[in-house]
């Protein structure tokens, strides 16, 4: 293999001392990254990654929760690249580091590489008394403009050392109750907050009760009124609650204007949009969009689709929450956002202060899967905190604050022509994709993206979004097919004025993309009348995408099939740079329509896996999310506000319809660190719409798979 290089991050952060400190009152390594734990546990791969090319226990390892001015801007924690961006930059660091000692050591103390021995970070002679550790070559002034090369180093010396532990830290505590979140957050003197939110999107507050006002002063609540952001404060919490309920109604809003019903699909079609064209590579341009091509001659058969899916919620099991303080003219928030720095760079345009004057900390939260409330949170709890200097303000979002107020991840169209010859060989194809943006995070210049800042201006003009054109970027995720064709028309429809808001949410257009593109993979197969897995091989060049694909039919095959059950199939590269992921499920359908999940096979090429247990429960969980959202998730509206405001009204998948999960790793030892914590949602929805098609008999194209919408699709 050619060497491999560090990353984007170390093209920023390329000192040692950026990643690696040694705390020296505890014998500890603290570890520093710019990206934060939302549920993948990158704190755990991290740790071991260290340990592992340091030779130090990982119970010596500690990773630092994520501060500005102190870590590592990375960027956002997303897109699948935590331990291929922050990991590699680790393993650089520690390589580095290790290599570098090693030398040191050898030459101070006159010896050869048989003499020493090295435990847990110190190195003994041989033969003598003399010993010299980690924590002492980094207090010599040379550590601190120690620099890392821009490929990953070889390990420069063989030492034997004990194989270290890699167990899990957090999910102990997790288990354990002793685990802290954000939401636990307790201060001297902390007041609780909580937020009045407007009936929907389009209301202005026109009066508030002010002698309500006044007696919830003399209560110790605190109301503020800024523009149509209310907000009650108390140290009470339970009462802080309560008196949202009473100021709930002696608010009079004015309305202005009505949540657009239409149907969404038709709305994606016929809306204004901006048209980009996406060529091989995945990128997108302002350029012509060429006419589909017609093939009216009697050697190819043409077919024409269109896949659909609705809004969808990130759906947390716990409620967005932050916490701030403002004292000597200087903020400090703690922050569950996947963006810190982003984030940062918002609020200090939406508050008009400068960088240096907010600390921002990451505090973990319940598990995130894009932009969530996290960041509308914290600047909420920063707005807040200004009216009460030196006082931590901790604010937690409600269950219908978050359902209600979270952005989205857009509906999606997709319209797919697929053209054969006489051979089975797709020949033709043009995969258009209809979206709204998912690109709305918080980050400079963007204080207009949180939620609350248009409620204080009281600004509800609507803007246009700007299409991305970056490879694989939004909307064109994973449009752009790893298959091997060779004639392609890849067209990304960013469409506006559309109903609610939206933005990131895991996989980004992957999911919607990735599950058009397989179940009309398996659509062409029929016609062609080969094998789904073979039609796939024969439209592969990739011999790592064919691999799990075999992998996966060598898994699937250990099992008999119920002649009451069927299975489906389905494949993804992430990005087509992640990891490689192939699924099969088994299904069955009740009398009434309703989907039973039965068993599941996953088989992923992440490149060297570095922490098996982090990737199963990655992976387990990516498919247990897709499959919710296709068979039972779906945002609902009318024209006057969001109608799954909880979790009856919003259904997820629940615990009686988990199948067995199967996981098997093709581990490719010195390869790169490939993300995976993505990977799977798109093809487990492709998997289980195979499936289903082969159950009935009809192909259903309109996701969820809720027992409503399979009668309707079947009777129409």
């Amino acid at each position: 293999m050619n060497e491999l290089s560090t990353g984007p991050s170390i093209k920023v952060y390329n000192l040692l001392s950026n990643w690696i400190s040694f705390n020296n009152n505890n014998n500890k390594i603290k570890i520093f990254s710019g990206k934060v734990d939302i549920g993948q546990h990158i704190s755990m791969t991290l740790s071991i990654i260290a340990s592992r090319e340091l030779d130090i226990d990982i119970d010596k390892v500690e990773v630092v929760n994520l501060i500005t001015g102190k870590s590592p801007d990375e960027g956002f924690t997303a897109g699948s690249l935590s331990v291929s961006h922050s990991g590699t930059a680790l393993k650089a660091a520690s390589i580095t580091f290790r290599n570098l000692f090693i030398e040191y050591v050898l030459s101070k103390f006159n010896v050869e590489i048989d003499n020493l021995n090295i435990e847990n970070g110190i190195a003994k002679i041989s033969g003598t008394n003399h010993f010299f550790s980690y924590w002492d070559f980094a207090k010599l002034d040379t550590y601190k403009n120690i620099k890392i090369t821009e490929f990953i180093p070889k390990r420069n010396f063989d030492i034997n050392s004990k194989k270290k532990s890699n167990t899990n830290k957090t999910i102990r505590e997790i288990i354990t109750g002793k685990y802290e979140f954000i939401h636990d957050l307790n201060f001297p003197n902390m007041l609780h907050a909580r937020i009045l939110r407007p009936p929907n999107y389009l209301s202005k507050l026109k009066s508030i009760d002010n002698q309500l006002i006044s007696k919830l002063k003399n209560e110790n609540i605190k109301v503020l009124v800024i523009g149509s952001f209310i907000a009650a404060i108390g140290v009470d919490e339970y009462k802080v609650i309560q008196s949202i309920n009473r100021l709930r109604s002696s608010c009079i809003w004015e309305s202005l204007g009505d949540i657009k019903t239409t149907n969404i699909f038709d709305m994606l079609a016929n809306n204004k949009k901006d048209t980009l064209l996406v060529k091989a590579g995945g990128e997108a341009f302002h350029e012509n969009i060429p006419n589909k091509q017609i093939f009216d001659n009697k050697q190819f058969v043409t077919l024409n689709s269109e896949y659909k899916k609705p809004y969808i919620m990130h759906g947390s099991i716990g409620p967005s929450a932050a916490c701030s303080i403002f004292e000597n003219n200087r903020f400090k928030i703690f922050t569950h956002s996947q963006g810190i720095y982003q984030t940062r760079s918002a609020i200090c345009e939406a508050l008009n202060v400068k960088e240096q004057d907010i600390e921002m900390s990451f505090m973990p939260g319940a598990g995130c899967y894009g932009h969530n409330g996290a960041d509308d949170a914290a600047f909420e709890a920063a707005k807040i905190s200004i009216s009460f200097p030196g006082k931590y303000i901790l604010l937690k979002w409600t269950r219908e604050d978050e359902n209600c107020w979270e952005p989205y991840g857009s509906a999606a169209l997709s319209k797919i022509t697929g053209t054969l010859d006489l051979k089975g060989n797709i020949v033709y194809w043009s995969h258009e994709t209809f979206a709204d943006t998912f690109m709305t995070r918080p980050s400079n210049g963007g204080a207009v993206n949180l939620l609350s800042f248009k409620y204080i201006e009281n600004s509800f003009i609507k803007k246009n979004h700007i299409p991305r054109t970056a490879p694989h970027m939004g909307i064109h995720r994973n449009l752009d097919p790893l298959y091997n064709f060779k004639n392609t028309r890849l067209v990304k429809n960013l469409v506006h004025d559309l109903p609610l808001r939206t933005s990131a949410l895991r996989g980004l257009g992957a999911f919607g993309n990735v599950f058009a593109i397989e179940c009309f993979m398996n659509e062409l197969a029929e016609i062609a009348n080969i094998d789904p897995l073979i039609f796939r091989l024969n439209h592969l060049d990739d011999i790592r995408a064919k691999e799990v694909l075999l992998d996966l039919k060598k898994q699937m095959d250990k099992s008999i099939l119920d002649t009451s059950h069927a299975r489906g199939i389905g494949f993804a590269r992430y990005k087509n740079s992640a990891a490689y992921c192939a699924v099969g499920i088994e299904i069955s359908i009740s009398d009434d329509a309703e989907i039973k999940l039965i068993n599941s096979w996953i088989t992923v090429d992440a490149g060297e896996i570095v922490y098996p247990a982090g990737v199963t429960s990655q992976l387990e969980g990516g498919l247990i999310q897709g499959a919710s959202w296709t068979i039972y998730e779906q945002v609902e509206y009318d024209t006057k506000s969001i109608l799954s405001k909880d979790w009856d009204e919003y259904k997820i998948i629940g615990f009686d319809n988990i199948p067995n999960i199967n996981v098997s790793m093709i581990d490719r030892k010195g390869y790169p660190f490939l993300g995976v914590g993505e990977v799977v949602a798109g093809p487990i929805s492709a998997a289980i719409g195979n499936a289903l098609y082969n159950l009935i008999g009809v192909r259903l194209k309109t996701l969820p798979y809720t027992k409503v919408n399979i009668k309707s699709e079947i009777l129409n």
